[in-house]
C-alpha cells in the first residue's frame, strides 16, 4: 500500500505523544524548616515578625506558627514583647526611646514545642533620602518574537554620604487610575425623601505591594552614589498605564549581613522562568536556632526607612 503524507504525520504524531511522559523529580526533603522574617526602623511604629514552617514540595503552602513568644532586645538590656495576631504575624509597638540610629537589634523566639530562635544583632545604619525617582519610554518583548510591548521603565538614583550605609534596598507600591467599562450610580436619601441620583461611579484606583526585591551597593565604588538603578517595569498589555500610574518608594539602609541575604533575594526574584535562570536561593540568614545544626530560613534585619 503507498505510503502518502496523511500516513506519515499520523506516525510523527504518534511518535511524539508516546515520547511525552510526566518527570516526577525525587525530592529528599529534611525535616520541617522554620522561616522567620523580621524588621525594626527607626520611627515610632507598630513592628511586626512572622514565624512560618516550611511545606513539603509536593503539597506547598504557608504554614503558620502560632503560640510562639516573640521578644526584641536593644543591645542595651531593653527588651519588647510583640503580640500574637494570628496566622504566623506578631506585632510591637516599638517607641522612640527604644529606637534610634547606631543601636543594635536581635529578636528571640520560643516556639510552643520548646525550640529557641535567635538572631544575630543588627545594626541600624543611617539612609540618605532618596534623591530622586524617575522613568523612561521602553519598549519590551514578549514570548513571541514579534512581540513588541510599550511601556516605562522606573529608575532611582542614591546620593549618600560618607557616614552611614553603603547597602540598600527598595520597596516599592504601585496605584494606578482606572475607568469602569460599565457605570454604577448610587442613590441619597433626604429626610426619608424620594431619593437623587448622584453621580455615578466610574473611576477607580488599584494599589498594590511589587513583589520584585530590588537591592544594590556602594561597597566597590569610590563614592557612595548610584545613578539609574532599575526598578519596576510596567507594559502597556495592561489597564495599568491607561489614565493614571504612580510610584511609592522606600529606602532602606542595610549592614553587609542584611544585604548578602536580600541580594541573593533579589536575584532570585529577577531571574526569568527559563532553563537556564538563577538556581532557587535557599533563603539563610542571620537566625539560628539552639542546636547550630538547625537551618533556619528568613532574616531579621534593622533599617532607617526614607
Amino acid at each position: 500500500m503507498p505510503v502518502n503524507n496523511k500516513h506519515i504525520i499520523w506516525i510523527l504524531l504518534l511518535a511524539c505523544y508516546s515520547c511525552v511522559e510526566p518527570y516526577d523529580p525525587v525530592i529528599n526533603e529534611t525535616q520541617e524548616v522554620m522561616v522567620i522574617d523580621g524588621m525594626v526602623g527607626d520611627e515610632p511604629a507598630y513592628n511586626e515578625v512572622s514565624v512560618s514552617a516550611s511545606s513539603p514540595n509536593n503539597t506547598p503552602g504557608f504554614q503558620p506558627v502560632d503560640g510562639c513568644v516573640v521578644t526584641i532586645e536593644d543591645g542595651q538590656g531593653s527588651l519588647r514583647f510583640y503580640d500574637m495576631m494570628g496566622n504566623g504575624k506578631y506585632r510591637a509597638w516599638l517607641d522612640r526611646p527604644f529606637l534610634g540610629v547606631g543601636k543594635v537589634y536581635a529578636i528571640e523566639v520560643s516556639t510552643p514545642n520548646g525550640k529557641v530562635y535567635r538572631s544575630d544583632y543588627d545594626t541600624l545604619l543611617a539612609c540618605p533620602p532618596v534623591d530622586s525617582l524617575y522613568y523612561f519610554q521602553q519598549t519590551s518583548g514578549g514570548t513571541d518574537p514579534d512581540d513588541v510591548w510599550n511601556g516605562i521603565q522606573f529608575y532611582n538614583d542614591v546620593r549618600g554620604g560618607v557616614e552611614g550605609t553603603r547597602n540598600y534596598r527598595w520597596r516599592a507600591t504601585a496605584t494606578w487610575e482606572y475607568h469602569a467599562p460599565h457605570t454604577a450610580q448610587y442613590l441619597r436619601y433626604q429626610n426619608r425623601k424620594i431619593p437623587n441620583i448622584v453621580d455615578s461611579v466610574h473611576y477607580c484606583w488599584l494599589t498594590e505591594t511589587i513583589e520584585t526585591v530590588f537591592a544594590a551597593s556602594t561597597q566597590l565604588l569610590t563614592e557612595n552614589n548610584i545613578f539609574q538603578n532599575k526598578l519596576h517595569y510596567v507594559s502597556d498589555q495592561t489597564v495599568r498605564l491607561s489614565e493614571r500610574y504612580s510610584l511609592l518608594l522606600e529606602q532602606h539602609s542595610l549592614t553587609d549581613q542584611a544585604f548578602t541575604y536580600w541580594e541573593k533575594i533579589a536575584a532570585q526574584s529577577a531571574s526569568g522562568a527559563s532553563l537556564y535562570e538563577t538556581q532557587p536561593s535557599s533563603g539563610q540568614g542571620n537566625i539560628y536556632g539552639q542546636n547550630s545544626d538547625e537551618k533556619v530560613l528568613g532574616v531579621f534585619y534593622a533599617t532607617q526607612i526614607q
